[in-house]
């Protein structure tokens, strides 16, 4: 039983063991790696470009991770457009309907979906919008107005 192969037996003490230039065979340096490492970065690029360009669609896992998948507890699903007590005041003659004395305005039609009582308000305001926080309305009603919930009343 020989400890070594014949070709490696006969090739002990030569410098590369007939390999040629040193290095030519260290495991797996020469192909980039084993596996899914850095080949199809560097040694199979032209073969993964060939198939892309045939239109093949390519695995996730060629060209490594990309991009940052954020946790489902951070993801905002809605944004909801509000506007200010002080912002409604300062543009109501601008986009709502003047009777007497009263402004009449249905936020939903210029797609604001909420009411923040942010600031003052000194005219008097008719308005029809899905939500309102406790201090809008209260600003509104102090200042004359009324608040009309739609969400409510569906």
């Amino acid at each position: 039983m020989r400890k070594y192969p014949k070709k490696i037996q006969k090739m002990r003490g030569t410098r590369t063991c007939g390999y040629g230039r040193v290095g030519q065979h260290r495991k797996t340096g020469q192909r980039a790696g084993r596996g899914k490492t850095t080949q199809w970065k560097k040694s199979k690029r032209s073969f993964y470009l060939k198939q892309k360009e045939l239109g093949f669609p390519d695995p996730d896992w060629i060209m490594g991770k990309t991009g940052f998948k954020r946790p489902q507890d951070m993801v905002r699903l809605s944004k909801v457009n509000a506007i200010n007590v002080k912002d409604l005041d300062y543009s109501i003659e601008n986009i709502a309907k003047k009777s007497a004395d009263t402004y009449t305005i249905n936020l939903n039609e210029i797609n604001i979906q909420k009411l923040l009582g942010r600031g003052q308000i000194n005219k008097k305001i008719n308005v029809s919008v899905n939500k309102a926080s406790k201090r809008a309305i209260e600003k509104i009603e102090a200042a004359g107005g009324k608040v009309t919930l739609l969400s409510e009343s569906k």
